[in-house]
Formats: structure tokens, sequence, C-alpha cells
């Protein structure tokens, strides 16, 4: 019989893995601790499913199935960099949506930057410039879309096809004080999505703090996280 140690770890670990707030980041982690992290690339999908609820004697929540599946394809491919159908599925349901292909759901600009945030922090790419000119682009049309004029930090990379910085300059330089107000609700769009991102990180580094893992511990991954938040 388990230990009240061993029983309060079984627990915590149900817990983690039915959390609706489950990080991508985390429910990797959580899986390559009980099994290896050949298993996240050899086994299927269902395989990997069936096991966990198995194994924990829990329902997988949808959600947490497909940021866990999410986490598998950005650790084993390239599509989240140069597919855009993928860039923009897996944005959203990093953000918290199931995944849905038969639906089409635009990722908007605060989805794609925590996104490419948490893509970074599970898989950093060995190139340089990682994604492709349509994924790039396609955040170029976002950021115009939404009128933001100054990038939020993780989004810098995207191709825009307007300077909305040198339209505002050339369409309020006569009106001063419209020119300011503009300018400060575009600014305000950017500091809002690089706290969003922010905010993220801050509660991803608490709940891989909180892990009670079998094999090691999240030290160096939350160090990263910190380090990303600075």
């Amino acid at each position: 019989m388990p230990t009240e140690t061993g029983l309060q770890r079984r627990q915590h670990l149900q817990q983690a893995w039915t959390a609706p707030d489950a990080f991508a980041t985390t429910l990797l982690l959580l899986f390559i601790d009980q099994y290896n992290a050949e298993a996240i690339q050899d086994w299927s999908d269902e395989c990997i499913k069936m096991e966990i609820e198995d194994d924990f004697n829990v329902k997988l929540p949808q959600g947490n199935f497909d940021r866990l599946m999410v986490a598998k394809d950005i650790l084993t491919t390239d599509n989240f960099y140069m597919s855009l159908p993928d860039f923009i599925q897996w944005c959203n349901v990093l953000n918290g949506d199931t995944y849905d292909p038969r639906s089409w759901d635009p990722a908007d600009a605060q989805e794609i930057a925590w996104g490419i945030s948490e893509a970074l922090i599970i898989e950093p790419p060995e190139w340089e410039e990682p994604f492709s000119p349509e994924v790039r682009a396609y955040i170029g049309a976002v950021l115009d879309m939404e009128g933001i004029v100054k990038a939020p930090d993780i989004l810098r990379l995207a191709l825009r096809n307007v300077d909305l910085e040198t339209k505002v300059h050339g369409e309020w330089s006569d009106d001063p004080m419209m020119f300011d107000a503009i300018w400060d609700l575009e600014n305000q769009k950017t500091s809002d999505i690089n706290e969003y991102v922010r905010e993220q990180m801050t509660k991803l580094a608490r709940q891989l703090e909180s892990l009670q893992l079998r094999t090691g511990n999240t030290k160096d991954i939350v160090q990263k996280v910190m380090q990303a938040l600075s």
C-alpha cells in the first residue's frame, strides 16, 4: 500500500494533470518525468492519453491534452515556426483554447505573443530566424489590423505592410493633442500585451516550482522562465 507521502504525491500529480490552468510546458515536464523524452516522440497521441489516464486514474481534460500535444509538436517538429495554419492553431491552444480543425479562429496579437513565448521555452530553435516569411507576414497583418504602432517585444519579428508610425506622424503632425492621444492609446496596446506575457511567465514559473517530479526538479526550467521574464 502506498505511504501517506506516496498518496499525497499521487494526489498532487492528479491535480497537476487536470488543473484547468495547466501550461503546455508543465504538462510536457510531467509527461517526460513519468515516462521519458523518447516516449513523447515515439508514442501516438492516443497512446499518450491512455497511459496518463490509466496510470494516474484521471480523465485528462481536452484542453490539457491539446496543450500537451502542441508541446509535443513544438518539441519534435518545426511546424510551429514554418506552417502558418499550425502556428495560428497552436497559439490559440497555448492560450487556453481547445483544438478544433473544423473551425477557423485567427490568433490575435496577445495570443501570438504568448504562443511564441512559450514555444521558445519548450524548444528554442537552433537557427537565427526560425519563422517562415508567411508566419512573420501574418503577425505583421495582425498588428496592422489591431492598429498596434509599436510591436510588443516578442513580436518585433513581424513583417509589416504599413508603417503605422510614419502614418500617424504624417496624418496628425498638425494636431499635437490628437497625435498625443493616439500615440498614448497605441502605446497602451503594446504595454498591455507585454504585461500579459509577463503575467503568464510569472504564473508558469510558480506552477513549475510547485511540481513534485519523480526524477529531478524544475530549477533549470524555472531559471530559464525567469530569465525570459526579466
